[in-house]
């Protein structure tokens, strides 16, 4: 066998795709959908009561899902494996920084008091830390949907252009990341932190920010960056620091005596019953540091 027939198909480049409307309308539809229903006060309580009440049930499961759509816990598990398509790593990078900054102006200009500061800790079921401010949209469904858009553009990129593939955008990959996402959307109502019309908001954000991500200025540069073994070396860093960071649990914090220590605590993701997904994300961050300082290892300078 020839060294050409060895190498494997070069990925498009992150614009080399068209414009996936049917994601995009999607998104714009759950937006509008999102801020009718927060100006109907009482059928946005009455559907949040009707998934809260789901909390207590699984408290577990409902922590889990919360923690699996933190920006930081999508980043380890979407880049870990990710050295092959590092135009996935790019256009997620872009979804998070600018996703970020539109929800944090949103939460500013559209102030929306949580669940528990409007109902009263007795009237609806808190799993993990009471939340009290900044209730629209939901961060963790924006990233839940932005990661879900970002691989149904990938998927479509490798078919298009008849690249190498992934089992995260395999028909099955696909429709377990759906799953995620909406079960995602739904932990944050069960666990008393958001409304239904923020998880509408925020899921529709995030579609729409996936969406746009392949054709985002930036992403060809990083892209390029990340193909390199200077990328590649930074991102091997960067998820030997999201690791440490993931790995911040309570018990953790006690045994290390930092509990103490105001940064230390600000890492804490607030769901105690999810730690064991926290130290399986550890794991898998530390594996994809690997993969990713193999790679820098094995690219031509």
């Amino acid at each position: 066998m020839s060294a050409a027939s060895r190498t494997p198909p070069s990925p498009p480049s992150p614009q080399a795709v068209t414009w996936d409307f049917r994601v995009l309308g999607a998104g714009v539809l759950a937006v509008a959908a999102g801020l009718a229903l927060h100006a109907d006060a009482a059928l946005n309580e009455s559907w949040f009561h009707a998934v809260n009440a789901f909390g207590p049930v699984a408290p577990a499961t409902w922590s889990a899902l919360s923690v699996a759509g933190l920006a930081l816990s999508a980043w380890i598990y979407l880049t870990a494996c990710a050295a092959d398509v590092p135009e996935r790593v790019a256009q997620l990078l872009w979804g998070i920084v600018l996703g970020g900054l539109t929800a944090s102006w949103v939460k500013h200009h559209l102030p929306s008091p949580r669940p528990y500061l409007a109902l009263g800790a007795e009237n609806l079921n808190v799993v993990g830390m009471p939340l009290s401010a900044g209730s629209m949209p939901s961060g963790h469904s924006a990233m839940a949907f932005a990661m879900l858009a970002v691989l149904v553009a990938e998927r479509r990129r490798f078919t298009e252009r008849s690249a190498v593939d992934g089992w995260l955008t395999s028909n099955l990959g696909i429709a377990l990341l759906t799953l995620l996402a909406f079960g995602i959307a739904l932990s944050r109502l069960a666990v008393g932190a958001h409304w239904p019309a923020d998880a509408l908001v925020g899921g529709g954000l995030g579609l729409v920010f996936g969406g746009l991500a392949p054709h985002a200025w930036p992403v060809g540069a990083m892209t390029r960056l990340l193909s390199r073994p200077l990328g590649q070396r930074l991102m091997a860093a960067g998820l030997l620091l999201s690791a440490a960071c993931i790995a911040a649990t309570p018990a953790l914090l006690d045994a290390s005596g930092l509990v103490d220590r105001k940064w230390a605590r600000n890492l804490l993701t607030g769901y105690p019953l999810a730690a064991p997904l926290q130290t399986l994300l550890v794991l898998v961050a530390l594996a994809g540091a690997v993969r990713w300082w193999r790679a820098s290892r094995r690219t031509p300078r």
